[in-house]
Order: structure tokens, then C-alpha cells, then sequence
């Protein structure tokens, strides 16, 4: 019978996630993994597996916290597009503990695909879902007289999930906070009804 393990997994895990976020999936070499995790190569690849299998875990479980920003962000009392915006906001807040990194998901797709499937997968999954809850909430948007009637709930939800990727992309190019507030007020104006709410009901 084997050792029990005598690190926290999910530590490790969080400390593998920020190195492959910094450096990169490539970049990154076991040498690299065994400095930072504090742990011998043996421990890795018995806990963990491969490097490829480490960089999987780390990224699902980046992808699992953006989840949960996404599931406890929304307010059915509240209007939704000020919530999308706040959520926004959020979302590139979270990804500045790593510096100008950018996002961990952004910079894996980039890098990865189109040649590594269990990466692509993760991402379509994850995306799928960040789009399918900016959705219901611009559904809610529309039903409540917020978003504009010329464009649908679920072309506006791919509009903006492709706006926040892009902005991931150029904030590492052009970091200036106040371009990328520029950028987001830009595009939620571009969707808000101009008609107010009370003139539609």
C-alpha cells in the first residue's frame, strides 16, 4: 500500500494553475513544476500524472471558478444589463491577481489549439456556458424593455462573449484600465434600448 499524501492536492493544484498561467503551457518545464509545487517529480506525476495532465486540471479548475462567478453573479430583481456589466467587470478584475498574464483560458486556447482536443474541449464547454447564461440574462433584459430591439438575445450573447475574449487579448497589448471601461460602456450602450422601459409597458 502506498504513502498517503502528505500536501494538499487543491494547494497545488492553485499554485501549478498561476505558473502555467504566467509562463504558458510550453514554457513551463517539469523543472519549473518542481520548484514551485515544492514537490518531487515522482510525487507529481504519481498524484497528478503527465505535465499535460497537471495543465488540464489547473485550467479546469480556473474554468470551474469563472463557473461559479457566472452562477452567483445574477439577481432576477435587479435589471440585468447593469449585472452583465458588473459581471464584466468581475471577470477582468479576477484575471489581474496574475498581473498582465491576461486569462488562463484565453492565453490555453491560443496557445494549445487547434491540435490539442481535451483543452479544446474544456474551452467550447466553458464558453458554451458563459454564453448560454449571458443569454438568459439578456432574454430578461429584452422581456423587461433593457435591450435594444434591434438585436436578438442570443446574437447579443455571442457579441459580448466574443467582446470579453477580444478585450482578454488586447489588455496584454494595451493594459490601460480606462480603455478597456471605455470599450465595455461602448458596447452596452450600443445594446441598451434607447426607448426608457416605462414608454414600452
Amino acid at each position: 500500500m502506498g504513502r498517503p499524501r502528505t500536501f494538499d492536492e487543491e494547494a497545488i493544484l492553485d499554485r501549478a494553475m498561476l505558473l502555467f498561467w504566467r509562463k504558458g503551457y510550453e514554457a513551463t518545464s517539469m523543472n519549473d513544476l518542481v520548484e514551485e509545487l515544492g514537490l518531487g517529480r515522482g510525487s507529481i506525476y504519481a498524484a497528478f500524472g503527465d505535465k499535460h495532465r497537471l495543465f488540464v486540471l489547473a485550467l479546469g479548475r480556473y474554468l470551474g471558478r469563472q463557473d461559479d462567478l457566472l452562477a452567483s453573479s445574477f439577481d432576477d430583481l435587479r435589471p440585468a444589463l447593469p449585472q452583465l456589466r458588473e459581471l464584466f467587470e468581475r471577470l477582468l478584475q479576477a484575471d489581474s491577481v496574475c498581473s498582465e498574464s491576461g486569462c488562463f483560458s484565453v492565453n490555453s486556447i491560443a496557445e494549445l489549439l487547434p491540435n490539442d482536443e481535451e483543452v479544446a474541449d474544456r474551452a467550447r464547454r466553458s464558453l458554451r456556458k458563459a454564453e448560454q447564461t449571458f443569454a438568459v440574462q439578456l432574454e430578461r433584459a429584452r422581456r423587461g424593455g433593457e435591450l435594444s430591439p434591434a438585436i436578438g438575445a442570443p446574437e447579443a450573447a455571442h457579441l459580448l462573449l466574443t467582446l470579453v475574449q477580444g478585450l482578454q487579448i488586447m489588455r496584454k497589448v494595451d493594459p490601460d484600465p480606462a480603455r478597456t471601461t471605455a470599450c465595455l460602456d461602448s458596447a452596452f450602450a450600443l445594446l441598451r434600448n434607447p426607448v426608457p422601459a416605462l414608454a414600452l409597458s
